[in-house]
């Protein structure tokens, strides 16, 4: 057996999650998905007809742009976005952080795949109009990741969000917004969804993340727009035959899990401070339902001491660990879901002391 097999052998086995939503199984999911009332009718074709056009509309609405388009995957939409904008704009750079996923988790796709080049801007959490302002160089369209997860779902302040959009429209740059994570991030502003998209021409979010879906996110902007983006999501793959489950799936969390993004939010702010008062551990203050929690060891000791923590408690607290720049410092990712409310702050902080301990017996 694979340290992967083992590794997801025993996160099923496990009865408690400190993230998430929990993991049913395969016939409990579809069952779930079966019972919902927009399982009624006939598969959609191509795209064309309930439940995706359901999704679309009811997305658009909550963002509050003219259309929405379902894709089944978020690295297709947003290389067809910005692929799009720079057609539009005809100049042919990328604004991005180094650490947004468009950069540092796609294998360069967007440099890769098309005549586009990246003009990587900003410090360790985001970048400001400042940035822009010194970029040196025509920018043919700037995308900002909301939250930037690589650095700790870190959200810019409302004020200077507002102010890389202005700057954007002055001077007629596209604005795209990856927002993975959008959902989960209107609760640190205070604001509604559709505020937060309307600074923005063009809009990416994710299904399968926060709103627990199968797969799939939708591209989001106006009419013009996703006309112009929809030869670039054809030429990458996404015209698949039948999207219905992953629809299903995507409305089931807009039910189930969106209304409960601020309670999320909430949790991780008392569960941050219940784990910071561990010894030799740090968090990063949340801002979403996601933080990161800083430990003393290897990546490779603490994965290690995680399984055998996992397997003698049934309780699983992260999905992996990763080096930071701190020499014997590693980080690992807290995401509050619906799961999290079997474990209380009091024990995660219990469990996070056992496991540092077993760490430090390793040395």
């Amino acid at each position: 057996m694979s340290d992967v097999e083992k590794r997801l052998r025993v996160r099923r086995s496990c009865t408690r999650s400190l993230s998430g939503h929990g993991e049913p199984t395969m016939r409990e999911r579809l069952a779930g998905l079966i019972a919902l009332p927009e399982s009624e009718g006939y598969p959609d074709v191509y795209g064309t007809g309930d439940p995706v056009a359901l999704l679309e509309r009811r997305v658009a609405e909550l963002l509050g742009k003219p259309a929405a388009r379902f894709v089944v995957k978020g690295v297709i939409a947003q290389q067809a976005a910005l692929r799009t904008w720079t057609d539009t704009s005809r100049v042919a750079t990328v604004a991005l952080h180094p650490l947004s996923h468009i950069d540092s988790d796609e294998l360069g796709a967007f440099e890769r795949l098309h005549p586009l080049r990246g003009v990587r801007l900003g410090g360790k959490r985001g970048f400001g109009v400042e940035d822009l302002d010194a970029a040196g160089e025509p920018l043919g369209v700037v995308t900002v990741e909301l939250p930037l997860r690589n650095a700790g779902f870190a959200l810019p302040e409302w004020d200077d969000l507002v102010a890389l959009s202005r700057w954007c429209r002055e001077r007629g740059v596209p604005l795209h917004v990856d927002g993975a994570r959008l959902w989960e991030s209107a609760a640190h502003y205070g604001r509604e969804l559709s505020e937060l998209a309307d600074l923005a021409d063009s809009v990416y979010v994710s299904f399968y993340k926060g709103l627990g879906g199968l797969a799939g996110c939708a591209l989001v902007g106006s009419e013009d727009f996703l006309a112009r983006a929809t030869p670039w999501l054809t030429r990458h793959g996404a015209d698949v035959y039948a999207n219905y489950p992953n629809a299903l799936a995507a409305i089931d969390g807009l039910n189930r899990y969106l209304p409960r993004m601020s309670a999320y939010r909430d949790r991780a702010i008392t569960l941050a401070a219940a784990l910071a008062g561990v010894a030799g551990v740090t968090v990063d203050e949340p801002q979403t339902n996601g933080f990161r929690v800083f430990l003393p060891g290897s990546p490779e000791a603490l994965r290690d001491a995680h399984l055998r923590l996992a397997e003698r408690t049934g309780t699983w607290l992260f999905p992996g660990a990763a080096e930071t720049d701190v020499p014997g410092l590693s980080a690992v990712e807290v995401v509050v879901g619906e799961a999290t409310s079997a474990v209380t702050d009091a024990e995660a902080a219990s469990l996070f002391a056992d496991l540092l301990a077993s760490v430090e017996g390793d040395r």
